[in-house]
């Protein structure tokens, strides 16, 4: 009896310790031959982020229990941009009409000629690691950039300045901060932040459903606001209730989004979902269904086009974010796979 007593606690202390290990955090770092960048593998129990700094802050990779669920590029060099994992997108989310905008009676320009700029400065820059924190519970990293006259980033927004983005990867989820710190230029200044997920389909289209408890949709042309807020009630695109995403249309941006009441994004068909949690700072959301295996569900702290609708005025659906020198503003999306 003794002995089998013995064997059962042995068991039951095998079996916790193995518990305990799988759930740990770990991150591993390795650079790549071909580009030279540093990887980061953020790994919390069966949740497993990989995040690039040198790839605009672009978090690559994110799989719950082995799946994956965001786009791949081809190859690692062709991660920096706008097309698959995570982009980052800073100052300016989305489009600029024109290319450019004006701000406390000045006008920046961010691109010469006809058509729009598009999807900010950083989401092709070199972010540098700064700072890694591994607990029992969670694993990050914070990468930072510098804004400054040297840099053609600097140029184009003059204000100096280090923005940051911080990765943490907990036990189902991984949250994106980020943090702007005016602490060189004497200006206030204007900016917006936004994340462009390439989110795969993990089933079906017909079978992935969209819940958007949004306040309002923002009228458009040719994806750039007007300034004006359509009533979702009855509109082809309310999603206020799960709708399924097969014929439905969206490069479009809802206005009112709040803390508590986030997105979610069901895929029926193979019970795995994805909930887009998000900071009082997030109050605008894109979704972009284009006819390809992945979408786009976008937490963005300003509207599409915000610097110039809010030098019409309208700064209170623009919800332009305004950084005075000196200070520092902060928010955070945070994506729950369950």
């Amino acid at each position: 009896m003794g002995n089998l007593v013995g064997m059962r606690t042995l068991t039951l202390f095998v079996s916790y310790w193995m518990v305990v290990v799988s759930m740990a955090a770990d991150l591993s770092v390795t650079k790549d031959a071909e580009t030279g960048w540093d990887i980061y593998v953020l790994s919390q129990g069966d949740t497993v982020a990989t995040f690039v700094p040198a790839a605009g802050a672009n978090v690559q990779s994110v799989k719950r229990r082995g799946i994956e669920y965001f786009h791949q590029p081809e190859e690692l060099s062709k991660l920096p941009g706008v097309r698959c994992g995570n982009p980052v997108l800073y100052p300016t989310p989305n489009r600029i009409k024109g290319g450019s905008f004006e701000f406390e009676d000045k006008k920046y320009v961010f691109r010469e000629g006809p058509g729009n700029h598009i999807h900010g400065l950083v989401n092709s820059a070199e972010f540098t690691g700064e700072s890694t924190e591994v607990t029992s519970e969670s694993v990050s990293v914070t990468a930072a950039i510098r804004f400054d006259d040297q840099s053609e980033r600097g140029k184009l927004f003059p204000w100096a300045h280090t923005f940051r983005i911080k990765v943490t990867v907990r036990e189902g989820s991984v949250r994106w901060e980020y943090e702007v710190d005016n602490d060189a230029s004497e200006q206030v200044l204007p900016f917006g932040v936004a994340f462009h997920p390439y989110l795969k389909y993990q089933g079906t289209r017909q079978d992935a459903f969209l819940h958007v408890p949004a306040q309002s949709l923002m009228a458009s042309v040719k994806q750039l606001p007007t300034g004006k807020l359509l009533d979702l009630e009855g509109h082809a695109l309310d999603a206020r209730k799960p709708v399924s995403l097969a014929g439905y249309d969206s490069d479009d941006v809802f206005f009112g989004m709040v803390p508590g009441k986030p997105a979610c994004l069901e895929f029926r068909d193979v019970g795995r979902s994805v909930t887009f949690k998000a900071s009082k700072e997030f109050t605008h959301l894109v979704v972009w269904t284009p006819g390809r295996p992945f979408l786009g569900i976008e937490n963005q702290t300003c509207s599409t086009d915000a610097h110039n609708l809010a030098a019409q005025g309208l700064n209170e659906i623009a919800h332009l974010q305004l950084c005075p020198p000196g200070e520092k503003r902060q928010g955070w999306v945070e994506y729950v796979f369950e």
